[in-house]
């Protein structure tokens, strides 16, 4: 059964840039339906810090008091090396309207968004897959299928999704924000080739007991890299890179625990591989650990679409990028990306101005290969400071920022993007 449906701008996938999406859309009177495949909202993501740009953002959309109320400020970058403290980076100097990061877990933000969209009357229509879509003239149209569980076998002893209905919709514009397996990009035909290698991280997400670190610390050892995010209230996350991951605690218990994140499944890890890692790369991490909320070993891979758009669609976030874990860059961007788009698709509407389609689309590509590392590499200045011109071509991709803060941050140790 075919229902039918004219919106403005149909978003695909309800992470956190296609919620950001939407709510900016929603701020600009787009009409706007949302649609994921998913049951709710991720329960557990990597993604947890925020840039000062976004932070800025998210303001414009009417959140920044609540996240304001729930992130944990961060005025600090620390960086060690040996065990020992070589530099750091102040947030607190650069002219911004925000200049620090906030802490706050995916989860979280996603929460405040999709609520932000309730009350904007935008609803986000979980269990709803993209099936199909195809161009017609400058508009899209789209066949999403409303996804239901079906109970089989004696007793109802097996559940699985099948197809309840379809909509048949229509929008002038469509925004692949689906993630690094987007259906929209594949269907598009848009090459997502991995640009460099991909690391291994070991993630842990923890409390303690009587400590108190107010700052990011990052760990720059060559192949043994490592960041320590403080959330708050005595919780903190590890992320060590690593070869490989093997858990001998679960291995003795003969069990395949595994942790499920945005439906990909990540083997578990144990309190003492985290007593290991923190004994060997942080002996200043003086801290009695508490429970360990979660765990879990992780692959970053680092792609970068072929294009950002084929007019009347475009792709945003994980759909046209991935990044290492450092900088948080995949949804900061991903979101700035966002709302530079609405802004220029709202001054198409409302003032008749011509789409930058080409500029957009290039500016995206230009700032992304300056992420990953890509083209001419950043230059270290006479200046330098050691620890910093050593890794000069490195830095960008491993700071908690991005567009003009990034170049700031990266000024403070005698680096020019």
């Amino acid at each position: 059964m075919f229902g039918k449906n004219k919106v403005d701008t149909l978003v695909v996938g309800a992470g956190p840039v296609g919620l950001f999406a939407g709510a900016a859309l929603a701020h600009r009177g787009f009409e706007t339906m949302i649609v994921d495949s998913q049951w709710r909202t991720a329960s557990r993501s990597y993604a947890l810090a925020l840039h000062p740009r976004t932070i800025d953002l998210l303001h414009q959309v009417g959140l920044g008091g609540e996240i304001e109320e729930s992130g944990n400020r961060i005025d600090t970058l620390a960086f060690f090396e040996g065990g020992k403290r070589v530099g750091e980076l102040r947030y607190g100097d650069l002219p911004a309207a925000h200049p620090y990061l906030l802490i706050l877990p995916q989860e979280a933000m996603e929460r405040m968004l999709e609520a932000r969209l309730k009350a904007a009357g935008v609803k986000v229509l979980w269990n709803h897959r993209l099936a199909s879509f195809e161009v017609e003239g400058d508009r899209v149209r789209a066949q999403v299928d409303r996804l239901i569980k079906e109970s089989s076998g004696y007793g109802f002893a097996e559940t699985s999704w099948v197809v309840g209905r379809s909509l048949d919709i229509r929008a002038h514009w469509l925004l692949g924000a689906d993630g690094s397996r987007s259906l929209v990009r594949r269907q598009l035909g848009i090459g997502f080739e991995e640009v460099a290698a991909s690391d291994l991280f070991a993630v842990f997400e923890f409390d303690t007991a009587g400590l108190a670190i107010p700052e990011v610390r990052v760990i720059l050892d060559e192949g043994a890299m490592g960041v320590l995010w403080p959330l708050g209230g005595g919780r903190y996350r590890w992320s060590f890179q690593v070869e490989s991951i093997s858990d001998p605690e679960r291995e003795r218990e003969k069990s395949r625990v595994a942790v499920v994140v945005d439906d990909r499944q990540f083997p578990h890890l144990g309190v003492e591989q985290l007593k290991r890692l923190i004994r060997e790369r942080a002996p200043w991490f003086e801290a009695q650990l508490g429970e360990i909320r979660w765990s879990l070993g992780v692959r970053f891979e680092r792609r970068l679409a072929e294009s950002f758009a084929r007019p009347p669609l475009w792709l945003v976030g994980d759909s046209a990028h991935l990044a290492g874990p450092l900088g948080m860059h995949s949804m900061n961007v991903g979101i700035a990306e966002a709302a530079s788009l609405i802004e220029a698709l709202a001054g198409h509407r409302e003032d008749g101005l011509e789409l930058p389609l080409e500029h957009w689309a290039e500016e995206r590509q230009k700032e992304w290969r300056k992420l990953l590392g890509l083209g001419a590499p950043p230059a270290a200045r006479p200046d330098a400071a050691a620890w910093a011109a050593k890794r000069a071509s490195l830095l960008p991709g491993w700071i908690p920022a991005s567009g003009p803060d990034l170049e700031g941050l990266l000024g403070q140790v005698g680096v020019s993007l």
